[in-house]
């Protein structure tokens, strides 16, 4: 079930990374949507897919950005495994600690990504990427965390709505 919710949400996330996310963007900082997801289901799920979602969403973050390809691939494989681990520690229904965690997480996959650009390619500059870029939009992703969590609970119902136990 959590597999045929991940498909769902998945699809309709790049769907809106694509298309709404350009409009979203406040200072010029426009947020990761995939990103948000995937840390959020990392957080409340504990399920082997997760990684498949993270590497997938990651490389078709690559994809839309026509960065190098794997970059978001790795990070968001990393990020997802350490959601993962932050999960099993935390009260997932404390919208707060989630949305902060998000935050933290999110500078965390910024790092990782500058780190595999840094080696990549040195034209980035590390520093200046991470202060300028990674910081503001970590914390936009912890202030759009809320409005997922209550978009993805009511994503959750409805699916979980649809199958009915056989009696």
């Amino acid at each position: 079930m959590k597999f045929l919710f991940g498909l769902i949400a998945g699809v309709a996330i790049y769907w809106m990374q694509i298309t709404l996310a350009p409009h979203l963007a406040v200072f010029g900082y426009k947020p990761n949507l995939l990103l948000i997801t995937v840390l959020i289901f990392g957080l409340r799920w504990i399920n082997p897919w997760l990684f498949v979602y993270a590497a997938v969403a990651g490389l078709a973050q690559d994809v839309y950005s026509h960065g190098l390809l794997g970059v978001y691939g790795l990070s968001f494989l990393a990020a997802a495994a350490l959601a993962n681990l932050t999960g099993k520690l935390i009260f997932e229904q404390n919208t707060l600690v989630i949305a902060l965690i998000v935050v933290g997480l999110s500078i965390i996959e910024g790092m990782i990504a500058l780190t595999l650009l840094n080696i990549l390619s040195s034209e980035a500059l590390w520093w200046s990427w991470f202060f300028g870029r990674v910081i503001p939009q970590a914390f936009y992703h912890g202030a759009l965390t809320p409005l997922f969590l209550f978009g993805l609970n009511r994503l959750e119902r409805r699916l979980t709505g649809w199958v009915q136990p056989r009696r």
